[in-house]
């Protein structure tokens, strides 16, 4: 009697191991998803692309390139480097990606820390937020942007693959909502110089797309948004 009572408690626990790693999994992959959405975005992608590359420590030339060459919306790519990071050779998974893998299926594979990527990628998106805020707060700026997208040769019509819109069209109108929360955040601080306060946080984090019910009535960042019907 007590081994059956030893062996339900153990499958009990690998059960409840596997519902919290794909739980984790969901988180990561939310996350991810949240990244390249708001890549669709022109502006937006060009904030993502700083926010990656100083994250990663990547020259922007050299992440372009790569996610061209590898075929990665940013989600992914940040998955992908963050599976790097751990210890997963690179060329594992691309050699994973060129046999129809996703990244998740590689990452399973190597039963990576979900948690820790899903807490990663969080950060990288309160990073494009900030971004956004920053590039919209002042002319200075902008300026700024412009000459850095010039020192490193950063083109964003080259800054393209074909799974750059492999998200949903809600996750499409919650990124625009957002992108236009902080642009409108920024462009009433103009002037003042202000940080982002803990109010500004939880404003933000509110789900301002769904009081919009959908796309109409929300008008498109002037350097882009949402594709044609």
């Amino acid at each position: 009697m007590s081994r059956l009572a030893g062996l339900l408690s153990l499958l009990l626990l690998v059960a409840t191991s596997l519902t919290a790693y794909g739980d984790d999994r969901q988180k990561a992959e939310k996350q991810a998803r949240k990244i390249t959405a708001m890549a669709t975005d022109k502006t937006g992608r060009r904030m993502v692309s700083m926010s990656l590359a100083d994250s990663l420590k990547l020259r922007r030339p050299d992440l372009v390139e790569e996610r061209r060459r590898i075929g990665l919306n940013y989600g992914s790519f940040f998955v992908a480097h963050e599976l790097a990071a751990k210890g997963i050779p690179m060329t594992d998974i691309q050699s994973g990606l060129s046999t129809g893998k996703t990244i998740w299926q590689i990452g399973d594979e190597y039963n990576v820390d979900w948690k820790e990527i899903a807490g990663d990628a969080k950060k990288v998106n309160g990073r494009i937020e900030d971004y956004i805020y920053r590039h919209f707060l002042n002319k200075k700026n902008e300026v700024a942007d412009q000459e850095r997208d010039l020192a490193e040769k950063y083109d964003i019509r080259y800054d393209a693959v074909r799974t750059d819109f492999n998200v949903t069209q809600q996750e499409m109108v919650d990124a625009q909502a957002l992108y236009i929360f902080w642009r409108d955040r920024a462009s009433s601080s103009q002037g003042l110089g202000a940080a982002m306060t803990p109010a500004d946080r939880k404003a933000a984090g509110m789900d301002h797309a769904d009081a919009r019910h959908g796309t109409n009535g929300i008008s498109a960042p002037a350097a882009g948004g949402l594709p044609p019907q």
